[in-house]
């Protein structure tokens, strides 16, 4: 199982879910405002992410922000 962080692209504003196996993983849903330190672990494991208006994007863990990024996805 996991756990599932919303985070909103910073370009458009549209949320994505990213997946996290760190914490409890019991298919519980944060946001970057209240999700677990444990859980935040590995939050970039499928990162960058690719939202529909073009951009890359993956999260700053120490900021709990989402951050543009200039890479391919994995």
């Amino acid at each position: 199982m996991y756990d599932s962080v919303i985070v909103k692209c910073p370009n458009c504003n549209e949320e994505h879910q990213f997946q996290t196996k760190s914490g409890e993983c019991n298919l519980d849903v944060y946001t970057l405002d209240n999700c677990p330190d444990d859980v935040m672990v590995n939050v970039n494991r499928h990162s960058p992410c690719r939202c529909d208006c073009g951009v890359f994007f993956e999260v700053n863990k120490e900021t709990r922000t989402a951050v543009l990024t200039s890479g391919r996805l994995k």
